[in-house]
């Protein structure tokens, strides 16, 4: 009788746990092929925190580490804050030691843990993959993009592979010097359960959360979910609400939706009073109520100047929202969620008027947002987590068999 075919020991290294990778550790854990355990550095994020740009306490209402295997390095207690220094880890070398993987994926590059973990792995010719969230689109400062430049193709050399979220984080790596046939797709995973019963729900849900927030069913919600901070551009949105409900008139009733709170809440609720613009600021919502919230809404707005991928669109066209988009989102591609002229409209960050424009165009007409709203649910078939773990995968059997 032959012996079954021995498992890839797979090991991930990141800061702390994150309820965005959370959903992928799960669907890879159950992979006949691959054996897992992601090893974290610190407890960052397991417990209540007082988030500084949401300006709330925060604790994810999602389970954070059932379903895969784990381990804390030794240090994590102490650990508090994830810059470059404070996550350091000199146990992360017997610990990978101790499970002597295959192959190590490291959640990005720019903390002495995952350095050392990296130097390890060169050392012991173990293959490393990268993964991080990165893009060209946004402007750097002078000095910070040389350093980049001269820096980032040495570092990048000592990766086998990367796993990358969309097109604008592969054009990223080409860039700076990866061979395509070294970059592997693997999507943002998202919540697909509770996403998928907000969107078999959707009517009810919508009914439900209108009436909780006295949103009246033919005002057209356009839904603004993250911090409330300068360079997330929420007064953008108050701004261009109102230049294009002065266009339509009585043709379409707009209302701003605020998911999400920060230093620039009492601004924005002075704005929308003084202006007489609709809006509603729901606060910080959790993970677990949000998908309702998608649901209740009609379009989802990113307005940010810089956002290394944009989460919340990803989330969003599960429940069928179309997309206005600044064009600095990071998940903005013909193959990513943010699909230019099929689910997304984009529009040129900072310009509130083009904003506008694009709000008017899919408020007036409802057979573009019927047209758009169906292709954001075809865009997030195409990008279900199967599609995540097959790139995954793909990346593992790859860099091993090299």
């Amino acid at each position: 009788m032959n012996n079954p075919a021995k498992k890839i020991r797979v090991a991930i290294v990141i800061s702390h746990p994150i309820q965005h990778f959370v959903h992928l550790y799960k669907a890879l854990a159950k992979q006949e092929s691959i054996q897992l355990k992601v090893f974290f550095a610190s407890k960052i994020g397991l417990n209540s925190y007082f988030d500084k740009d949401m300006a709330v306490d925060i604790k994810w209402a999602t389970d954070l580490l059932g379903g895969y295997e784990y381990e804390f390095l030794s240090e994590a207690d102490t650990i508090k804050e994830s810059g470059f220094l404070n996550i350091n880890n000199p146990s992360v070398i017997s610990a990978l030691k101790n499970f002597a993987p295959d192959v190590v994926q490291l959640h990005g590059y720019a903390q002495l843990t995952l350095l050392r973990a990296l130097l390890w792995c060169n050392f012991n010719r173990i293959p490393v993959l990268l993964w991080s969230d990165s893009s060209l689109l946004f402007r750097r400062p002078a000095l910070k993009q040389f350093l980049k430049d001269m820096t980032l193709p040495v570092l990048l050399n000592r990766f086998s592979g990367v796993l990358t979220t969309g097109e604008n984080n592969a054009a990223y790596y080409l860039k700076y010097g990866m061979k395509p046939n070294d970059i592997f797709r693997c999507p943002f995973t998202v919540d697909e359960p509770r996403l998928n019963e907000a969107k078999v729900s959707k009517l009810a849900l919508r009914e439900q959360h209108r009436a909780n927030y006295k949103i009246a069913n033919d005002e057209i919600v356009l839904l603004f979910v993250g911090k409330l901070a300068p360079w997330k551009r929420p007064q953008d949105l108050l701004e261009a609400v109102k230049i294009a409900q002065e266009r339509l008139g009585t043709t379409a009733k707009l209302l701003a939706f605020f998911a999400g709170n920060g230093v620039m809440k009492a601004e924005l609720e002075a704005t929308a009073n003084t202006k007489s613009i609709r809006a509603v600021f729901g606060g910080f919502i959790n993970v677990d109520v949000l998908p309702s919230i998608y649901a209740m809404a009609d379009v989802l707005i990113f307005p940010s100047e810089k956002e290394p991928y944009g989460l919340s669109a990803r989330e969003a066209i599960c429940v069928g929202l179309p997309l206005i988009v600044s064009d600095q989102i990071g998940c903005i591609g013909a193959t990513d969620a943010a699909r230019p002229d099929f689910n997304a409209l984009v529009y040129p960050s900072l310009d509130t008027d083009s904003l506008a424009n694009k709000i008017t165009a899919l408020a007036g007409k409802p057979e573009l947002f019927a047209k758009m709203s169906q292709a954001s649910l075809e865009v997030a078939f195409d990008m279900a987590e199967c599609k995540s773990v097959d790139g995954f995968l793909s990346a593992v059997s790859s860099v091993v068999r090299h």
